[in-house]
């Protein structure tokens, strides 16, 4: 063993520990976090997996294929929380909207007297 595969160890399990305490999801996600957790210890544990994988695609090493697969993931990741951020703010903007406006209307319902 090689002093880099229990501090990987530790590491990925610390983050799927905060994503199960801090995080609210859906089950799909969380199953997918639990994947990846798996294919990550069983790659840092046996790294020739990676290697042999990698051969099949015509990849030299597997450190290559796990680059040229973690890029692309890593740039969808992006794109969707910044398609949830559009949301959430679309959504923020309504409320915002919505509450200036009932404001506006209660402040104009108490200066002619109207309830």
């Amino acid at each position: 063993m090689i002093l880099a595969q229990p501090i990987i160890t530790i590491l990925l399990a610390t983050l799927v520990v905060l994503y199960f305490a801090r995080l609210r999801s859906r089950a799909s996600d969380m199953l997918l976090v639990m994947l990846c957790f798996g294919v990550s210890i069983l790659l840092v544990f046996r790294p020739d997996v990676a290697t042999n994988l990698a051969h099949v695609f015509g990849i030299g090493r597997g450190v290559d294929l796990i680059l040229y697969l973690t890029i692309p993931g890593l740039a969808m990741m992006v794109l969707i929380l910044f398609a949830k951020t559009r949301e959430i703010n679309a959504k923020l903007t309504a409320v915002v909207r919505e509450l200036a406006i009932s404001s506006a209307q209660s402040e104009t319902n108490a200066d002619t007297g109207h309830r």
